[in-house]
C-alpha cells in the first residue's frame, strides 16, 4: 500500500540520523576516538537497543515499517556502495613500494589466521547461529572466517597519520599491510558470497567465482585502460567536468551492477571500479573532493542508522550471551592482532613494534560493519550473533587509542638520546609567524651545528570528511608543508638546518606533549595565541601546552623583532625567573647584546644583587650585563618603567608580574599587552616533585 507520507519520513528520517551522527562523531573525537565510532553508535542508538527500548512510539513513528525502511535500506546500500568506491580509488598502489613483500606476508597472516579462527569457531558455537542446527553450516562458518579477517583501512590510516607515525617501521608496513588487506578482503567477500545458496541466483559457486574472475579481467584489461583516455581528458580541461565524472558514476553503477547479476555482491564492484580509476593525484583529488562530502556526511549515516536499527544489544546483556561476546572478542584478537604480530616478529621486527602492529591492523570499524550487514542480509547469521559482533567490531577499533598510547611513550623513552644536543621545537600555526620564530631559535640555539637541533611542526585539523578517509598518498607523504615554507626558505637562505614536521591532530597541545617527549626536545618556542573568548595572550593552545609539556616553553611576541642589542630581564628570583636569566644569556652571546636585570624588591636586597653579578661574572656567560636593583612595591609598573631602550624582554610566568595567578591560571596584563617591545615570556618546566 502507498504511504502518502513517506518522502516526509525519509527527509525526517535524515534529518534525525545526520543530527544525531554528527554529535556522536564529535564526541568520540574529544575522546581521541575514531569518529567511525560515535556514529556507528548513534546508528545503534536510534535502533531497538535505546529508542526502540525507552520511547517506542518515536521510534515507530521514525522508522515505521516496511516500505519507509526499504526505501531508507536503499539510501544505506548506496552509501556504502559509493564509499567503497572512493576506498578503491584512494588504494595507491605506491604504498607498497620498498615493503610489498614483507606487507603482503604480514596481511597473509593477518588474514589467514583469522580466517581459520572464525571458521574453526563457527562449528562449535553453531547453536548460536540456528538454535535447530543449520544442514549446511559451511557458508556460515566461511563468512564468519572472513568478517574476523578485514582491516578497517580508512581507520588505520587515519590513526597512523594522527600519531604520526608514517615514518616509523610500524606505521608505515601497517598501511602497506592493510592495503593488500583492503584487496583481499573484498575479494575473499566475494567468493563467500558465492557460497551462499539463494544469493544473487542459484548458479553453481564455482560458476560465480569464473563469472567473477572475468569480470576482473574487463576491469583490469578493458576498462582500465578506457578510463586513462578520461585522466587524459580530464589534465586537459584541468578540471572534472560534468561529462567525465558522469563517465566515472556510469563505471562505478555498472561494475556494481555486474557483480550482483554475478552473484557475489553490489559491494564488489563498486570496489573494483575504484581500484581500476587512474591514480593520478589530481585526478583522484578532484574526485574524491567532488563524491565525498555527499557519500559520507548525507548517505553513509543513513546506513550507520539502518545497522543499528537491525542491532539489539539488549540480546547480549544476557549472562551467557556476554560470555560469547567475550569470547568472540578474544578469538577475533587472538586471529587479527595475533597473526599479524607473530608475522611481524618473523619478518625480523621487535616484540614492541610487532604488537604495535598487530594492534593497528587490529582496528575494523566501518569495514567490519558492512561485512555484517552483508551477512545479516544473506541469512548467514542471526540478529543476536550480529549484535555482537557489532560489539566486537567496536571494541577491538576503540581499543587501538589506549593500547598505542601505552606503546608508544615507552618506545620513545628507549629512543632518548643520550648526547647533549639542545633541541628547539617550533609548533606554527600561522605562515608569517615562522620567520621571526626561527630566528629566534637560531640564537637561543647556538651556533654550533653539532650540538643543536631546530624542529619546526606545522599540525593541521582534518575537517569533517578527511576523518573517515585512508589518506595513502597523504599518508605515504604526510608532510602537507605548506605552512611551514616561509620558515623553510628562510632557514635555506641562513643556512640553518630545520627539520620539518607536518600531520593531522585533533588536539593539538596533546600532539605538540607527544612530540616533544618523542623528539626529546628542550624547549618549545611558539607565538602568542589569541583565544576567540578572551584576550590573554597565553590563553587557549599556549596556556595548555606551557602547562602540559614536559619542557620548557617560550612565548614569543613579535613587535617588529630584529637583533637586538639590549635585553631586558625583570627579576624576582622565581625558578622561572632564572630560566628568564638562562635564555637571556643565549640570546646575548648570539647577538652580543647587552642584558639588563631589572632586580625588583619591596626593599633594598643588596645580598641578591652580588650573587647576580657573581653569576653573570663568569667568563662562559660572554654577555655584558648590568643589574639595577630597584625598590617598588608594584613590580609591573617597575618594569614598565624600565622598558625603553630594549628590544626584547624576556620574563618568566610569575604571580609577581601578572603572567601567572594560582588561582585564575596564566593571563595577560600590563607587561604583556603594554610592552612596545618584543617579549620572550619563558615557563621551566617542573617535574611533580619539584
Amino acid at each position: 500500500m502507498k504511504d502518502p507520507h513517506l518522502l516526509a519520513t525519509l527527509l525526517m528520517q535524515i534529518a534525525v540520523i545526520i543530527a544525531l551522527a554528527r554529535l556522536m562523531g564529535m564526541l568520540a573525537a574529544k575522546l581521541r576516538q575514531p569518529q567511525v565510532i560515535g556514529e556507528i553508535l548513534a546508528g545503534i542508538l536510534l535502533g531497538p537497543t535505546l529508542l526502540g527500548w525507552v520511547w517506542p512510539w518515536a521510534s515507530q513513528s521514525l522508522f515505521p515499517s516496511d516500505l519507509s525502511m526499504t526505501v531508507l535500506q536503499m539510501v544505506a546500500q548506496l552509501g556504502v556502495v559509493l564509499f567503497l568506491f572512493l576506498v578503491g580509488l584512494e588504494f595507491d598502489p605506491k604504498i607498497l613500494q620498498r615493503r610489498g613483500k614483507v606487507a603482503a606476508a604480514i596481511s597473509v597472516s593477518g588474514i589467514l589466521v583469522p580466517f581459520g579462527i572464525g571458521f574453526a569457531a563457527t562449528w562449535p558455537l553453531i547453536h548460536l547461529f540456528d538454535p535447530n542446527h543449520q544442514e549446511n553450516p559451511f557458508p556460515t562458518a566461511l563468512f564468519m572466517g572472513a568478517a574476523m579477517s578485514v582491516t578497517a583501512f580508512p581507520v588505520l590510516a587515519r590513526i597512523v597519520a594522527e600519531r604520526n607515525l608514517q615514518k616509523t617501521e610500524e606505521g608505515g608496513m601497517a598501511i602497506a599491510a592493510a592495503a593488500v588487506d583492503d584487496v583481499l578482503a573484498w575479494t575473499m567477500l566475494a567468493m563467500v558470497v558465492a557460497f551462499v545458496p539463494g544469493a544473487s541466483g542459484d548458479s553453481h559457486p564455482l560458476v560465480k567465482l569464473g563469472g567473477a574472475a572475468i569480470y576482473v579481467g574487463v576491469m583490469l584489461l578493458v576498462v582500465r585502460p578506457f578510463l586513462k583516455r578520461i585522466e587524459l581528458v580530464f589534465e586537459r580541461q584541468d578540471r572534472l567536468s560534468a561529462g567525465v565524472l558522469a563517465t566515472l558514476l556510469l563505471t562505478l553503477l555498472l561494475s556494481a551492477f555486474a557483480t550482483e547479476l554475478i552473484g557475489v555482491h553490489a559491494l564488489f564492484g563498486a570496489f573494483v571500479a575504484g581500484f581500476v580509476m587512474p591514480k593520478g593525484p589530481k585526478f583522484v583529488e578532484a574526485v574524491t573532493e567532488r563524491l565525498e562530502a555527499f557519500a559520507l556526511v548525507f548517505l553513509l549515516p543513513a546506513f550507520f542508522a539502518y545497522a543499528g536499527l537491525k542491532a539489539d544489544l539488549r540480546d547480549v546483556l544476557q549472562f551467557d550471551m556476554i560470555g560469547y561476546t567475550l569470547l568472540l572478542i578474544i578469538l577475533a584478537c587472538a586471529g587479527k592482532l595475533g597473526g599479524c604480530m607473530l608475522a611481524a616478529k618473523v619478518t625480523g621486527m621487535a616484540w614492541r613494534t610487532s604488537f604495535t602492529l598487530g594492534v593497528l591492523m587490529n582496528t575494523r570499524g566501518l569495514m567490519e560493519l558492512i561485512i555484517l550487514t552483508v551477512g545479516l542480509s544473506l541469512g548467514v547469521i542471526n540478529t543476536p550473533v550480529y549484535s555482537m559482533m557489532v560489539i566486537m567490531a567496536l571494541v577491538t577499533t576503540a581499543m587501538a587509542a589506549p593500547l598505542l598510547q601505552v606503546l608508544l611513550p615507552a618506545r620513545e623513552r628507549d629512543n632518548r638520546k643520550a648526547d647533549k644536543i639542545f633541541s628547539i621545537l617550533i609548533p606554527v600555526a600561522r605562515p608569517e609567524s615562522g620567520g621571526p620564530l626561527l630566528e629566534m631559535a637560531s640564537y637561543l640555539a647556538g651556533p654550533d651545528e653539532k650540538a643543536r637541533r631546530i624542529c619546526a611542526l606545522h599540525l593541521e585539523r582534518p575537517t569533517e570528511t578527511e576523518l573517515y578517509r585512508s589518506f595513502s598518498s597523504e599518508v605515504l607523504h604526510p608532510a602537507k608543508l605548506e605552512e611551514l615554507e616561509p620558515l623553510m626558505e628562510e632557514a635555506r637562505q641562513r643556512k640553518i638546518a630545520v627539520d620539518p614536521m607536518s600531520f593531522f591532530s585533533r588536539d593539538v597541545p596533546s600532539d605538540i606533549a607527544r612530540v616533544v617527549r618523542q623528539q626529546n626536545i628542550d624547549l618549545v618556542l611558539m607565538g602568542y595565541h589569541t583565544p576567540v573568548f578572551g584576550r590573554s595572550l597565553l590563553g587557549g593552545t599556549v596556556h595548555r601546552v606551557m602547562t602540559g609539556t614536559d619542557c620548557d616553553v617560550a612565548v614569543f611576541v613579535d613587535r617588529d623583532f630584529a637583533a637586538p642589542k639590549r635585553i631586558l630581564v625583570p627579576f624576582l628570583n622565581s625558578t622561572h625567573d632564572r630560566l628568564a636569566l638562562d635564555i637571556a644569556g643565549r640570546v646575548a652571546r648570539a647577538t652580543g647584546a647587552a642584558i639588563s636585570i631589572v632586580h625588583i624588591t619591596q626593599s633594598d636586597d643588596e645580598g641578591k644583587s652580588r650573587i647576580l653579578e657573581k653569576s653573570f661574572s663568569d667568563p662562559a656567560h660572554q654577555a655584558n650585563v648590568g643589574i639595577k636593583v630597584v625598590s617598588d612595591d608594584s613590580p609591573v609598573e617597575a618594569v614598565l618603567n624600565e622598558v625603553s631602550g630594549h628590544d626584547l624582554v624576556v620574563i618568566g610566568v610569575s604571580e609577581e608580574w601578572g603572567l601567572e595567578s594560582s588561582l585564575l591560571g596564566f593571563r595577560a596584563e600590563r607587561i604583556a599587552a603594554e610592552s612596545p617591545t618584543s617579549l620572550l615570556i619563558v615557563r621551566r618546566y617542573q617535574t611533580a616533585g619539584a
